[in-house]
């Protein structure tokens, strides 16, 4: 559920639900139970509809009970064996035979209500089945299994559609891999107990990973045997850490588990072996790259990206060319785009900016580096001018598409992407060419961002992925007026279980109190 100023998640005043959220509530017999009258307060006018579900493909499912909201204790005190209800005070019965009496309708992420403003079924996709024993045999690692593919996933892509892989491939790699459904198991583990504002059940995530490290050091000592089933832990080891960081017993910092994921992708011979073919692979190479690139970006003390000639698509057609990736919430192009700056950035760091973070103002880039940022400025200008039309989401039916929704998708992923262009634009001006903040060009952008804020609708997905832009632009913003606004929207999106958009807010906040730049107020965070 979506935070605002006024607003908290974990508030234990009493709420007083409106007409139409009265016959939501459900208050669990069991005292342990979480009472979900604290989970119904959302955002001060926020028209959403309370209880919808996801928009999903038409498929056959099994519906195994009902999430209740119940706590998480950890083990070995948690009763793992009676997570899930049978019953709903509404139905009084599971429904055997998997059939929803609830229509489909579209719906943001994050509803007002909360996710546990009702019970939740767990539906399980029979293309899934038969789930390995991990699930059957452990009522609670169903339950988190189910948690991911219906909440986590959706948090994780800026549009999510009816193929969103965090939904489909993930969860199907997983079901045939004891290491991967381990960490999956943890990620969900660790995003609900942040839903719900409790402890992560740290007993229980070690006991997953416990045997996810060793198999991860001996397939890097033997690269020739990376396979999928390999790369996909280290590449979910680095974004499990970047939204929930000290979730292992280990601390090992995200940049770590992305490196040896860049090395492992590097032995299979680069991302450019990874393609269509293998919906996997090109699945993982897709996530490796968002976190690689604007993981580049987040500061000046981060690695550099794998390379943009990795990830430029000159040899790629025209149509996927322009693609606002799902994933992504940008173009194909674009990423190479992003990781040509994060290059650029890094070899001008020395000259401009030193030890203690501190600028130097009088700093310009060489000759050379000019001529290379102004092809990469023309470039995302093109992205942002229309001279190529941008192809939106193709995954959606329209047997469970409404008119109204596919209208809110088209318009969402053009500002996502259109954002995440202007945002590029930043980065070039202040951390290659080294404008000032006040340059008409960074205000420009700034300005832009700002507007195309209020595209995208609150408690969306697409909202949850904007840190990048958001960032940037709130960094360099001067008015008081934008700062609001973008700090509004930081909070509005905190509530969303993801830590990376907290920390980050707290540097933007610094970077307003101090004038200082950001990058010299950085301390390992990951800023997208």
């Amino acid at each position: 559920m979506p935070l605002t100023p006024t607003s908290s998640i974990c508030t234990d005043e009493p709420v007083r639900p409106t007409s139409g959220q009265a016959h939501h509530a459900y208050i669990p017999a069991d005292p342990r139970r979480l009472s979900v009258q604290s989970l119904l307060s959302g955002p001060p006018g926020d028209s959403a509809q309370s209880g919808r579900h996801y928009p999903v493909a038409d498929e056959e499912y099994t519906i195994y009970g009902y999430d209740t909201g119940l706590p998480d204790i950890d083990m070995p005190q948690n009763d793992d064996q009676n997570p899930i209800a049978v019953s709903t005070p509404q139905s009084g019965a599971m429904d055997i035979d998997g059939d929803s009496p609830e229509p489909l309708a579209p719906e943001t992420a994050f509803d007002k209500g909360g996710y546990y403003a009702k019970p939740i079924p767990i539906k399980i996709s029979k293309s899934l089945e038969p789930l390995p024993p991990l699930l059957l045999e452990n009522p609670m690692n169903l339950l988190y299994f189910h948690h991911f593919i219906d909440h986590t996933a959706r948090i994780l892509v800026p549009h999510d559609c009816e193929k969103n892989p965090f939904r489909t491939i993930l969860p199907g790699m997983a079901v045939k891999d004891e290491n991967i459904m381990s960490l999956l198991l943890a990620y969900s583990a660790s995003h609900r107990a942040r839903v719900l504002c409790h402890d992560e059940p740290a007993n229980r995530i070690a006991m997953w990973v416990t045997d996810v490290f060793p198999k991860l050091r001996q397939s890097l000592a033997n690269p020739s045997t990376i396979t999928n089933e390999t790369l996909a832990p280290a590449i979910m080891m680095a974004s499990l850490e970047i939204i929930s960081p000290n979730t292992f017993e280990v601390p090992i910092a995200w940049q770590d588990h992305l490196s040896m994921a860049r090395q492992m992708i590097i032995a299979r011979g680069g991302p450019k072996t990874m393609d269509q073919s293998d919906h996997a692979a090109y699945f993982l190479s897709r996530w490796f790259a968002y976190l690689d690139v604007l993981g580049s970006l987040s500061g000046n003390k981060n690695d550099q990206p794998l390379g943009s000639w990795y990830w430029n698509s000159a040899n790629e057609s025209a149509d996927t060319d322009f693609q606002i990736d799902c994933l992504y919430g940008f173009t194909n192009r674009c990423v190479g785009l992003l990781a040509g700056i994060a290059e650029l950035a890094k070899e001008v760091e020395p000259l401009r900016i030193d030890a203690n973070g501190t600028i130097n103002a009088s700093f310009r880039p060489n000759a050379d580096i000019a001529a290379r940022a102004e092809t990469i400025r023309k470039e995302l200008w093109k992205g942002l001018t229309g001279a190529h039309a941008h192809k939106g989401c193709t995954h959606r039916s329209s047997t469970t598409s409404s008119s109204s929704e596919i209208t809110w998708d088209a318009t969402e992923i053009d500002a996502t992407n259109e954002m995440f262009h202007w945002a590029g634009l930043i980065h070039l001006y202040r951390r290659v060419h080294n404008y000032p903040s006040t340059h008409p060009a960074v205000q420009q952008s700034v300005s832009q961002i700002i507007e195309l804020l209020f595209k995208v609708r609150r408690g969306s997905s697409a909202e949850a992925c904007l840190l990048f832009p958001m960032f940037a632009a709130g960094c360099d913003a001067r008015e008081r007026g934008q700062r609001e606004k973008v700090l509004e929207r930081f909070r509005s999106v905190e509530g969303f279980g993801m830590v990376q958009l907290e920390r980050a807010r707290g540097v933007m906040e610094r970077v307003w109190e101090t004038g200082g730049a950001w990058e010299g107020l950085v301390a390992g965070e990951f800023l997208g």
